[in-house]
């Protein structure tokens, strides 16, 4: 049945890990890597050139159809569909969830419906079996071109709503295309599957197109499991926005996932995060290291900065967050969004580290920061250790809401609060 929508962190929706954890797994995949090294380059130009014979026979479809299935077969595409007889040939939309970037082959080769990606390289979109580029007459034209070629085409399309790659537990909100385009659409699970042996993540957060088609190729084989769902029709006043969020519903609720409120946009800005703080040169220190310099004054300065903001999170945190960052508003919003862990400030250390940027700032900085001084509430702790808990979230959900207020206040950002 459906799940409802999902609290979970954004952080902690997506793949990161290309490799199993499992140590057996891990072992078998290493002891496989060479073979399968070979078999991605030879895969890489029978592909190629199974793709070049298709776009010569594209007015034979017969052949055509035997040369993608041996491509199927060289890429070693496995194609299971649990309810085949579901499938509505009239129906000619049909949306899923996105597991892969190489989902529309498994799609292409039972259907021959097409698939609308951008394409920015040398070679031709039509040189890829199954996709079309439906912005070529401009990007503000998209919906009518998906329009025109429902008109005067037969071959279905394919829609993948997310507009990325899924997460792990849960679906991301869909755009309304689907919705735009037609009134009666089928809904398609999709599943994704590779031997245990060498299973690797078919793609992770930050991965690019090049990477996951190199293990899409090194890996022995790939299932994709079709699971097509009911024809769904718009009902009578129902929006786009309905349309598209029932739809969404029973695609979850077909894979037993959740549905959140994120969308592909907030998925690019946190990978683009992401990427920063993995890029950045992480300082490792040991007991035979030499003594580790102190913070820069720009560090202690944009520190103090932040601590007036948060005056409840470690100096320490602060400044190793700010060393990858180089931004006070990027630090606050690692904190608030709890990328940074820390655990946080008790009522004496926070007036002891107030009081330490008084001693050694100027009497500039003495007035900015004694102008906003924290003043949290005498704590009682219970006896039990469940009490203490309960009342430990509730005053750091009260700190990180006086954080983001002064935060707002500070900026000017009146239409955030």
């Amino acid at each position: 049945m459906a799940i409802g929508g999902s609290n979970v962190d954004l952080k902690d929706i997506f793949e990161k890990e290309r490799f199993p954890k499992s140590n057996w797994q891990y072992i078998s995949l290493i002891v496989y890597f060479p073979f399968g090294l070979v078999l991605a380059i030879l895969r890489f130009f029978i592909g190629l050139h199974a793709c070049l014979v298709a776009l010569l026979l594209s007015h034979t479809p017969f052949i055509r159809s035997v040369v993608l299935r041996m491509l199927c077969l060289v890429l070693g595409i496995n194609v299971e569909q649990d309810n085949k007889q579901e499938r509505d040939k009239s129906t000619r939309v049909i949306v899923s969830n996105c597991v892969t970037r190489f989902d529309y082959i498994a799609f292409h080769l039972t259907t021959d419906c097409l698939a609308h990606t951008k394409w920015d390289g040398i070679f031709p979109v039509s040189l890829a079996p199954g996709l079309q580029d439906f912005t070529q007459e401009g990007a503000n034209n998209f919906v009518e071109n998906l329009k025109s070629h429902l008109a005067n085409n037969d071959r279905p399309v394919l829609l993948q709503p997310e507009e990325t790659t899924s997460g792990k537990q849960c679906l991301l909100k869909f755009s309304t295309t689907p919705a735009e385009i037609s009134d009666r659409v089928q809904p398609c699970a999709v599943i994704v599957e590779r031997p245990l042996w060498a299973n690797t993540a078919t793609t992770v957060l930050g991965s690019s197109s090049s990477t996951d088609l190199f293990w899409f190729l090194f890996s022995p084989y790939t299932v994709f499991k079709l699971r097509y769902l009911n024809v769904m029709h718009r009902e009578s006043e129902e929006t786009n926005e309905a349309f598209t969020e029932r739809m969404r519903s029973v695609i979850a609720s077909a894979l037993s996932v959740k549905t959140s409120s994120y969308t592909a946009t907030d998925k690019a800005e946190y990978e683009k995060r992401y990427l920063d703080e993995l890029n950045r040169p992480v300082l490792v220190t040991s007991p035979y290291a030499t003594p580790v310099r102190q913070p820069s004054p720009e560090l202690m300065r944009m520190s103090l900065q932040v601590q007036e903001v948060l005056p409840y999170v470690p100096r320490d945190v602060i400044i190793r967050d700010l060393s990858r960052t180089r931004s006070v508003d990027l630090t606050i919003s690692n904190i608030l969004e709890g990328v940074v862990s820390y655990t946080p400030l008790n009522l004496q250390q926070q007036a002891s580290a107030s009081q330490q940027p008084q001693q050694s700032r100027t009497q500039q900085t003495t007035t900015t920061s004694a102008s906003s001084p924290v003043r949290p509430t005498e704590v009682v702790f219970s006896k039990s250790s469940q009490d203490r808990m309960i009342s430990f979230k509730e005053r750091k959900a009260k700190m990180i809401e006086e954080a983001r207020r002064r935060y707002i206040e500070k900026k000017g950002l009146k239409g955030l609060d």
